[in-house]
């Protein structure tokens, strides 16, 4: 049975062959690797979760947890999770994704009991899924939500959807995006939840987040808070149990 460092020899050298045949890089940083490079997971693994707002912040925006802020690593491979079907990444992303998510949730259960807890995504514009061939958030919430359950009563469900067509966000100002944003989700419907967490992989400006609690809190639907593999963090704090 193979030992963990024979393990890690293997790795390194099915590494070095997927470079040499295939061109394999590391999505993080570029090094030769399959997935996200040894390197890459230690840096990684060393943030701790905190609490997020962008600046100015949206009226309405969500308790905000994330895992890192976004930086070279979480923008190469959210991208390459995102825009180039880098399956490989959905874990590694969940598994961050899940981190935030623990400790939001665990924040609330030193308060008060909790109920049972959705993961909702902030929705995907139909034609990018199309085009894309999967909704990459949803993806890693599904995921998240199982190791999430182990310690928290939460599943994962598409309660919202896109209702018109949205310009791309890109290069918008925090005002255009709100804008941009404003009325464009929905509940679906026969979607129903006591308590929800929305789920993104990147806060930036905050108005995709505000507009999904808008909407949910619209129909009742309590909103704890969002969660976030990372962040352009404006604003940060430690996540208080207290």
């Amino acid at each position: 049975m193979p030992t963990r460092v024979d393990r890690a020899l293997i790795e390194r050298l099915g590494s070095a062959a997927g470079d040499l045949l295939l061109g394999a890089s590391c999505h993080g940083c570029g090094s030769p690797w399959w997935g996200v490079c040894p390197r890459c997971r230690a840096d990684v693994a060393g943030r701790s979760p905190f609490v997020t707002a962008p600046q100015p912040t949206p009226a309405g925006f969500p308790l905000t947890v994330t895992s890192s802020p976004y930086d070279d690593v979480f923008r190469n491979v959210i991208s390459a999770h995102k825009e180039r079907q880098a399956l490989i990444l959905t874990r590694f992303l969940a598994e961050r994704l899940a981190l935030a998510g623990h400790s939001l949730l665990s924040a609330y259960a030193a308060r008060t009991e909790i109920r049972a807890v959705t993961l909702v995504p902030v929705p995907s514009a139909t034609a990018v899924v199309r085009q894309r061939g999967f909704d990459a958030t949803w993806a890693m919430s599904k995921l998240a939500v199982r190791r999430l359950q182990a310690v928290h009563p939460v599943v994962a469900q598409r309660m919202l959807e896109q209702r018109r067509t949205i310009a791309d966000q890109a290069g918008l100002t925090a005002a255009e995006r709100a804008a941009n944003l404003r009325q464009a989700f929905g509940l679906r419907r026969g979607s129903t939840a006591e308590q929800v967490v929305l789920v993104d992989d990147v806060v930036t400006t905050g108005a995709s987040l505000t507009e999904a609690t808008r909407v949910l809190e619209t129909a009742g639907i309590t909103v704890l808070g969002a969660i976030t593999v990372a962040a352009t963090a404006r604003r940060t704090t430690p996540l208080s149990r207290a």
